[in-house]
């Protein structure tokens, strides 16, 4: 259901953890969309520590996946963390609520599993210029250079 045919930040993650060039792998996803297929792929795992900061709406958008309460299952479970933003766009996020965000939940979380690497899965479309559907969000360039 994403924008990707191939998902080359959770391939990279595979091959990293199969070839044992890293116990832990982090991934961040800041894109405005949830990144479905990334958790879907890790939401069993306890080696990869899945963080998407995201537009929800309680589900209404696209892709309707990544709600707060998906945590992940199994020894999986607390390996997957949804920053799930809801209240559309009344105000639209910025770079306050993405900078707190990383304060107060990315970075904790992260130091807690401390991966041998970070893969960032970049999506741009929360950026300034990128009107609603496709986006909506205000994070300027140079908060995504600060993160």
């Amino acid at each position: 259901m994403g924008f990707c045919y191939f998902n080359s930040v959770a391939i990279a993650a595979k091959r990293l953890l199969t070839s044992q060039l890293a116990r832990r792998v982090l991934i961040v996803d800041w894109a405005i969309h949830h990144g479905n297929g990334t958790q879907q792929a890790f939401y069993d795992s306890p080696d990869v520590l899945y963080i998407s900061l995201h537009r929800y709406d309680n589900g209404n958008f696209y892709p309707g996946t990544g709600g707060p309460a998906e945590c992940g299952q199994g020894p999986g479970q607390g390996y997957n963390v949804n920053i799930a933003w809801t209240g559309g766009l009344e105000p639209p996020m910025g770079d306050a609520e993405y900078l707190a965000a990383f304060r107060s939940v990315v970075m904790p979380v992260a130091r807690a599993f401390d991966p041998d690497i970070v893969i960032v899965s970049a999506g741009f479309d929360a950026a300034v210029g990128h009107a609603h559907p496709i986006g909506g969000y205000l994070v300027s360039t140079a908060c995504f250079a600060y993160l």
